[in-house]
């Protein structure tokens, strides 16, 4: 049979194929026999349309295709085995609909532009960190927590700086740096104390704040101070110990020679 020997007619029987397949009330699939005259319309439809046009590579696919399900149709689909145009659909809007670009295709739902945001929003916060941390100063040291429990000296000293306040039961220390030891502990009022112990002579520099206060303690360096805790450093010069909860961060701030 030629399909296109009657233009007009072939084209309206294809409009009333497709309203039966893929309209609001689809009935063809009880149809083989329609089934397969649909098939048969859309491929010619896509090989040799009125316009003249030419088939691309996707388009020769889905012809190929929709061939496929027609001779699944004739040879597998009885009356007992009610057929189904999904496939056939697919085919038609997979051929006929534009591809989209990817941006279309992350934006086409609010989901989709909600993840364009949200990982624009991860790049900036990153840059942010990335700028400030080249930027910001960086520890001369980072002390790690010891597994050591607070001896006598280290829990006298700071019995004798807090007074009936220490809670002994939440001691943590450090590694010691330049001879003197970082110590922690929580008093009964629930502040954070953070102290500097130097052997023999007891704390040398602590601080006690609020939970969520930025915590560290300073010792200054002069001429009384040991050798190892002066060693290349001027008189007047500043070592900071910054309390991090997991380490503690040590900054150097030497004096000016001319101070």
């Amino acid at each position: 049979m030629d399909v296109w020997s009657t233009p007009s007619d072939a084209g309206r029987e294809l409009d009333d194929l497709r309203a039966r397949a893929y309209g609001p009330h689809p009935d063809i699939q009880a149809d083989p026999t329609a089934l397969a005259r649909l098939s048969e319309l859309e491929a010619a439809a896509h090989i040799a349309s009125p316009t003249g046009g030419t088939v691309t590579e996707s388009g020769a696919a889905a012809v190929a295709y929709a061939q496929k399900v027609s001779d699944c149709v004739e040879t597998e689909i009885g009356p007992d085995k009610p057929a189904h145009a999904s496939g056939v659909a697919a085919v038609v809007a997979s051929s006929e609909s534009p591809p989209q670009s990817l941006r279309d295709r992350l934006t086409a739902t609010r989901g989709g532009l909600g993840s364009v945001v949200a990982g624009a929003l991860v790049v900036i916060v990153t840059l942010v960190y990335t700028m400030a941390w080249l930027v910001g100063p960086h520890p001369d040291a980072t002390l790690q927590p010891i597994d050591d429990p607070a001896d006598d000296a280290v829990v006298l000293s700071m019995l004798d700086f807090l007074g009936a306040d220490a809670d002994p039961s939440t001691v943590r220390g450090y590694q010691s740096y330049r001879g003197v030891e970082p110590w922690f502990l929580v008093d009964k009022q629930g502040f954070h104390c953070f102290m500097i112990i130097y052997r023999p002579s007891g704390v040398d520099g602590a601080n006690c704040v609020p939970p969520g206060v930025d915590l560290f303690a300073d010792i200054s360096v002069d001429g009384t101070s040991a050798d190892d805790l002066s060693e290349g450093l001027p008189d007047g010069s500043v070592i900071r110990f910054r309390y991090r909860g997991d380490s503690v961060e040590v900054f150097l701030y030497p004096a000016s020679e001319s101070d």
